[in-house]
């Protein structure tokens, strides 16, 4: 059986890099699948990151979708370009991810909500995800491959000891589930470590909390979560400068335990956390990941 990914390459004149941590899905099964995982609808925006050798883009595209294709190196732009640059739909975008706004695409396209969709290096996941969060309710859903462990961690609902800011911050506005698990080979080269597809998308349930609270909870998050390892009463104390006295009434009103970790918290008791503390308090910066 022919594989796409290696005559795109071949017939080119490429080779994969995986100095450049360039892993191309290369097995046509799992392509198959992730491409009925993301479900595409005609007409329907995507914002592809890692667009590669756009064989998924291609896929997209044959579903009638329109697609915005971002691609940072230079040799795939222009195998893009040369594969789909006269297709109805396709817009390249040859730029660094991290400097692409989901937003700004989606009113571009004059869209309410965009579809997000890519494989992700580990190096830029968490950019793309805290990404996801900036499109509020213009996400209509996200699909990633992202290493295994990534996908494990945000897709466990907060209150183990997994948890951590990012998975947080997801759980309170959408649903993140692991759609399969990917073997190395199935990509070219074959990375050292499995990857696994996530979905995102709003919650079911609905938000945990509105937009308008999402600075002041992720502040929040931040801040007790820059010393996991402490309890909730001394991070509050240092980050928000409680004293005794109104710490005690926070846990009173919020009816958590400040003596347990933020890890063990599911997101209600944040919920509570956060509108328990007082109207004029606000944490110092606390820079954690």
């Amino acid at each position: 059986m022919s594989n796409p990914v290696l005559e795109r390459l071949h017939r080119h004149g490429l080779r994969q890099r995986k100095e450049l941590g360039q892993h191309f899905l290369a097995d046509a099964r799992v392509q198959a699948r992730l491409v009925a995982c993301i479900a595409p609808r005609p007409s329907e925006a995507i914002l592809e990151y890692g667009a590669g050798l756009g064989v998924m883009t291609e896929a997209l595209l044959d579903a009638g979708a329109r697609v915005v294709a971002v691609e940072l190196d230079d040799d795939l732009a222009r195998v893009l370009e040369a594969e789909l640059g006269g297709r109805a739909g396709f817009r390249l975008v040859h730029a660094d991810l991290t400097r692409v706004s989901a937003d700004s695409v989606r009113r571009d396209l004059g869209v309410p909500a965009l579809v997000v969709v890519g494989n992700l290096p580990y190096q830029l996941t968490s950019h793309v995800l805290f990404g996801t969060l900036d499109l509020e309710t213009g996400l209509d859903r996200a699909i990633f491959m992202v290493q295994r462990e990534v996908a494990e961690r945000i897709a466990s609902p907060p209150g183990n000891r997994g948890t951590g800011i990012l998975g947080v911050l997801l759980h309170a506005w959408h649903d993140v589930t692991i759609e399969m698990r990917v073997k190395p080979g199935a990509f070219a080269p074959p990375p050292r470590v499995d990857s696994a597809v996530v979905r995102i998308r709003p919650r079911a349930a609905g938000p945990a909390l509105g937009w308008d609270e999402r600075p002041a909870f992720t502040q929040l998050v931040k801040s007790v979560f820059a010393e996991r390892r402490k309890v909730l009463r001394n991070t509050l104390r240092k980050f928000y400068e409680l004293e005794p006295p109104v710490l005690a009434a926070v846990e009173t009103t919020a009816a958590v335990d400040l003596g347990r970790r933020p890890e063990s918290l599911a997101i209600d008791e944040f919920v509570r956390l956060l509108r328990a503390l007082p109207e004029s308090s606000g944490a110092r910066v606390a820079e954690a990941s």
